[in-house]
C-alpha cells in the first residue's frame, strides 16, 4: 500500500500494480494502409515494438505517440535543454511520477532506461486499462509501476470530476479537447487529486506533467515549499490550444522561476512574441504544444 495523504472523494485503493518490457523493432502504424487505420480505428489493436519495450496501440493517434515519446524520445534531451541547460535524462534508481500516463508509454521508456519505479497518474478509464495492460504486457509488477486513476487539478473538489472526452484518446481533458465543437460525451473520474497530495504520498525525484491544459493550474497552486525535499527535475508539456496567449505562458514560467526552478522552454514561433501575442492554431497546423524542462538544486548549476 502506497501512503499517499488523503484524496478527495476516493481512496488510494485504486492504486494498482502495473508490469514492463520484451524485445523488438518499432512499427510505426502512421505509414499503414486506410484499411489498418480504419481497424484501428474500430478498436482493434497492434502490437508497437522497440528495444526491449512492446505495447499494444488501438489507433493511430497511439501509434504517432509511441513514436514521438518511445523511438523519437521527445521528452528527453541527453546533450542539452534549450538555451544551454543541462541535460534531460532518466537515471538510474530515479523514483518517476507520470501525471497524464495516458496509456504507459513514458512510464515504460522510463523504467527502460532504469527508473527505480514510475507512479502513473490517468483519468480515462480506457486509457488506464490499456495502460495496465501494456504494464503486464512488459513484466512490471508493482514494486516498479503502480497506477491511479485521478483527475489532478490545482485543488481537489467534487466540481472537478467531470473529464470531457476527445475523439482522440490522447486528447482528454477536463478543460478543453481540440475538437471544434464538443459531442458531449464525458467521465466522472472518482478522484480528485492535487500535485502536492501526491508527492506528499510517493516522494518522487522526477516528474512528467501532460495533462492538456490543466498543467497550468496544477503548477500555479504550489509554492516552492510544495515540491518538498525530493523533486529535482520536471518537463512539462505545455498546451498552447488551451491557454493561447503569450501572458498565461509567461506568467506560468515567472511563477515556476519564482517557486525555486530554473526553466529551459522549449523555442516557440517567432511571431508568438510580446505580451499581447495569441498562439495561432492555423500557422502551427495542430503542433500545438511546447515543453518546459525544468530543475531544482544541485542540477541547476549550469546557467
Amino acid at each position: 500500500q502506497v501512503g499517499f495523504s488523503p484524496l478527495h472523494s476516493a481512496s488510494v485503493r485504486g492504486l494498482r500494480p502495473l508490469h514492463a518490457m520484451a524485445k523488438g523493432s518499432l512499427h510505426n502504424l502512421a505509414a499503414r494502409s486506410p484499411a489498418v487505420r480504419k481497424a484501428q480505428t474500430a478498436g482493434a489493436s497492434k502490437v508497437l515494438r522497440h528495444g526491449s519495450i512492446k505495447v499494444k496501440a488501438t489507433n493511430p493517434q497511439e501509434a504517432n505517440r509511441f513514436k514521438w515519446v518511445v523511438q523519437d524520445q521527445k521528452y528527453i534531451r541527453r546533450k542539452a535543454t534549450p538555451r544551454g541547460g543541462p541535460p534531460f535524462v532518466i537515471e538510474a534508481g530515479e523514483r518517476w511520477l507520470d501525471v497524464g500516463a495516458n496509456v504507459g508509454f513514458f512510464a515504460l521508456s522510463a523504467l527502460a532506461q532504469g527508473a527505480a519505479s514510475v507512479t502513473c497518474i490517468e483519468a480515462e478509464k480506457g486509457n488506464l486499462s490499456r495502460l495496465r495492460s501494456n504494464l503486464k504486457l512488459n513484466g512490471h509488477g508493482a514494486r516498479r509501476a503502480r497506477v491511479l486513476r485521478a483527475v489532478v487539478r490545482g485543488r481537489a473538489s467534487r466540481s472537478s470530476q467531470v473529464l470531457l472526452l476527445s475523439r482522440k484518446t490522447t486528447r482528454h481533458s477536463v478543460l478543453s479537447v481540440p475538437e471544434a465543437s464538443h459531442d458531449g460525451k464525458t467521465q466522472t473520474v472518482p478522484v480528485v487529486t492535487t500535485l502536492r497530495q501526491l508527492l506528499n504520498g510517493r516522494p518522487s525525484e522526477a516528474v512528467k506533467l501532460n495533462i492538456e491544459g490543466a498543467e497550468r493550474e496544477v503548477l500555479l497552486s504550489m509554492s516552492s515549499r510544495a515540491w518538498g525535499p525530493h523533486v529535482r527535475k520536471m518537463v512539462v508539456e505545455y498546451s498552447f490550444d488551451v491557454f493561447p496567449t503569450r501572458r498565461d505562458y509567461d506568467g506560468l514560467l515567472r511563477h515556476l522561476r519564482a517557486t525555486g526552478w530554473k526553466v529551459f522552454p522549449e523555442s516557440v514561433p517567432s511571431w508568438f512574441s510580446g505580451a499581447s501575442a495569441t498562439w495561432d492554431r492555423r500557422r502551427t497546423l495542430g503542433n500545438d504544444a511546447r515543453q518546459i524542462w525544468a530543475f531544482r538544486g544541485a542540477q541547476t548549476a549550469k546557467p
